[in-house]
């Protein structure tokens, strides 16, 4: 019986084929296997008896033609099917007749090629019609692979994005690997889809108008937030949106060809901002010139002293030379003299009349007390205690907390009138005082910080009178009214108000003037010292406690300068006044700044024609113009040339003096301080931070006064009220 089945397979002129059906984990028919053709078949198929693959990967075509759809339906149905196709793909162009009938769990189909009968003189028109449009679709697919093959080989990056959704139909990988994909990650998807983080930069506007008006669009260096490495990053292209049109003319999509130039811009901008890194650099130099200059005036000086005491030197060495046998005897009497150096050091600083203490480490443990300080807490002891074991009612108040940020931050710390809660004796009850302090950090030899160098004054005198001058104005101001004779009274009171105000603002020229000396003549007996002390008592601490002591005087009259040029405000409160042309100002100003706009390249717009003379003291005038210019030109943006303008225009009662700048700007937070004493909110420029302290003080002194606006990172604007008198 199967020799009888094989011999009428392989004499049978009709092709068969014996199928098995394939099923998804859901159990839906999705695929057969072919498990064999008979000779008649494999002609007809061009496969041999029984072909690698399943009967989809050998002819994907039955999809579309249904001739997989007729072989499930007739397995799944289990009646016989008859089925005329005509089959043009996967190798094959016939026109066949199908029969198929399921055998068991297998599908049995029979069929045959009409090829060899005659045809229908309309059927054979359309097999020709078919056959020229798959030669000609051949040809298209030919010069398409063509363009693809030009696509990939091109230097340039090249895409074609087609119809409204700009859809990427052609893309190479140089222009793939721009967006941080692969071509088959973006193929066949509209560009926004294809490549999200274009959104919102601005190129869907400029594809749309591209497609609209048909005119190309080149740019150059334009910058877009690209995918590197994960991250979206800036870059810079050069590219071009050309139109592309279809064979009839009409606008079928945008040609994008791009270029990627992030490399040369960003080596441009960081030769920009070395080129100003080296201005800022020249600028530094200079005044490290200038200082060096000043420098070595002040060795030249003490080389002129150096001599006179190498003369005294050499006079006393004849002299021991003719006491050689004392000589032991006077090295006693000079080691007594050393000591008495010492002791008379310690007692300068013991007897200064500032109140002086030095607190040592995290914990502020009182090092030094003089006089002065303990005075402040009788019969408290202090010294060798923590700060707040010695003192615990000051756990909570500002003066504890300043001192900590001093001890973490290093920043000098000063306070006028500070209200503290203190208790004179210990277990006393706490009391209301007033002071002036300044606190100062220590540095250890590697410059650390090691402790606090504190300056008190006890202004609670004053600032009582104070109160009570307040009060006696309120209790004027609320009779004025009814006793008109109290004016005289009232005015008096203001007079002294004045006067009192007058004398505390002297009080910081006094206190300088006065510390100057004794603390020259602390930092003279240190030197004295040091060249007395033998080279055996030199060593070790000794060595390090004199440097430190050098260093803290170094700091004082560093301070004590600072005090000086702020107290000289006062001096000048009286200084006459002139009519004085801004404009002349303004130009004298420039010409001593021009080192420095030539440096920053700056822009200095001045428009000041309108503003009538102003009464008011030249010098004084000049220090606000030159203070407000130097500080636009030195806070500048680091990313853009320094643009300054100065207006002036009329406000009630006014003549307005404007100076805005496009630099670094403030935060809302930092503007309350930025005429503080000693106040830097931008620490990479030099500078002493009393500035615009000054320049507020000159303002109210001549009743007039300075406001500022600032935005951070945009710039600040300064606007100076100079009063006009009534006509």
């Amino acid at each position: 019986m199967e020799e009888l089945l094989e011999g009428l397979l392989s004499a049978s002129l009709t092709g068969v084929a014996l199928c098995t059906p394939l099923r998804s984990a859901a159990g839906s028919l999705i695929d057969f296997t072919i498990d064999l053709l008979n000779p008649a078949a494999q002609r007809m198929l061009g496969k041999p008896a029984r072909p690698s693959g399943t009967y989809l990967q050998c002819y994907p075509h039955a999809l579309s033609t249904g001739v997989f759809a007729f072989q499930c339906t007739a397995f799944e149905s289990g009646e016989p099917a008859q089925l005329e196709v005509n089959y043009q793909g996967d190798g094959l162009n016939s026109h066949f007749h199908l029969s198929a009938q399921r055998v068991g769990q297998g599908l049995l189909v029979s069929f045959f090629d009409t090829a060899q009968e005659p045809r229908p003189a309309a059927e054979v028109a359309l097999r020709e019609g078919q056959a020229q449009e798959q030669a000609a679709r051949a040809a298209a697919e030919h010069e398409w692979d063509q363009v693809q093959a030009l696509l990939q080989q091109a230097p340039v990056a090249i895409g074609l994005l087609e119809g409204p959704e700009f859809r990427v139909t052609a893309v190479n990988p140089l222009l793939s690997g721009m967006w941080g994909r692969t071509p088959a990650e973006v193929l066949h998807l509209p560009i926004l889809e294809a490549v999200p983080e274009l959104q919102g930069q601005g190129f869907e506007k400029l594809l749309q108008q591209v497609l609209e008006t048909q005119v190309p669009y080149v740019g150059t260096e334009v910058p877009a937030y690209m995918l590197r490495d994960g991250h979206l990053r800036k870059t810079y292209y050069n590219f071009v949106y050309q139109p592309f049109y279809d064979a009839l003319g009409a606008v079928q999509g945008v040609l994008n060809v791009a270029l990627e130039v992030t490399e040369q811009v960003e080596a441009r901008e960081r030769v920009q901002a070395q080129e100003q890194q080296t201005s800022q650099l020249n600028e530094e130099l200079t005044v490290i010139n200038e200082e060096l200059q000043n420098a070595n005036r002040e060795i030249q000086l003490n080389v002129a002293a150096l001599e006179l005491a190498q003369l005294d030197l050499h006079q006393l060495n004849q002299t021991l030379e003719t006491r050689v046998a004392r000589r032991t005897q006077e090295v006693q009497h000079a080691r007594a003299a050393a000591e008495g150096q010492r002791l008379r050091l310690e007692r300068l600083l013991m007897q200064a009349p500032v109140a002086i203490c030095m607190l040592d480490g995290p914990a502020l443990v009182y090092e030094l007390v003089n006089p002065s300080y303990q005075q402040l807490f009788a019969g408290r002891a202090l010294l060798g205690r923590p700060m707040l074991e010695a003192l615990p009612e000051l756990a909570d108040q500002p003066v504890w907390h300043a001192l900590r940020r001093v001890y973490e931050t290093g920043e000098t710390h000063q306070e006028i009138d500070q209200h503290i809660s203190l208790a004179r004796h210990a277990g006393g009850p706490l009391r209301d005082f007033y002071f002036n302090y300044t606190h100062q950090a220590r540095y250890d030899e590697q410059g650390r910080i090691d402790g606090v160098l504190v300056f008190t004054f006890d202004v609670t005198e004053q600032v009582r009178v104070r109160q009570r001058v307040q009060e006696l104005n309120e209790q004027l101001a609320a009779i004025n009214a009814e006793l008109q004779a109290s004016n005289r009274e009232l005015s008096d009171t203001n007079q002294e108000l004045t006067r009192t105000n007058v004398d505390l603002d002297n009080f910081i020229y006094t206190a300088s003037h006065d510390l100057r000396a004794p603390i020259t003549n602390i930092e003279g007996l240190l030197h004295v010292l040091d060249i007395e002390l033998p080279a055996t008592r030199r060593a070790g601490e000794v060595t390090h406690i004199l440097s430190l002591m050098l260093e803290s005087v170094d700091r004082f009259k560093r301070t004590i300068g600072h005090l000086t040029d702020i107290s000289k405000l006062q001096q000048e409160y009286a200084r006459p006044t002139s009519q004085v042309n801004l404009q002349d100002i303004i130009a004298e100003v420039r010409l001593d700044l021009a080192p420095l706009l030539h440096a920053t390249q700056a822009q200095l717009l001045v428009e000041v024609h309108n503003c009538a003379p102003l009464a008011f003291s030249e010098k004084n005038l000049r220090s606000v113009v030159y203070n407000l210019l130097s500080n636009a030109l030195k806070y500048h943006h680091p990313d853009r040339a320094p643009v300054v303008g100065i207006r002036c225009h009329k406000a009630a009662g006014y003549q307005v003096l404007t100076v805005q700048d496009n630099g670094l700007g403030l935060a809302a937070t930092s503007q309350a301080r930025l005429f503080q004493m000693f106040q830097r909110l931008h620490t990479h420029v030099e500078g002493s931070g009393i500035g615009l302290y000054m320049v507020k003080r000159i303002m109210e002194n001549a009743g007039g006064r300075i406001e500022v606006q600032s935005q951070l990172e945009v710039g600040t604007t300064f606007s100076v009220y100079f009063p006009v008198a009534a006509t």
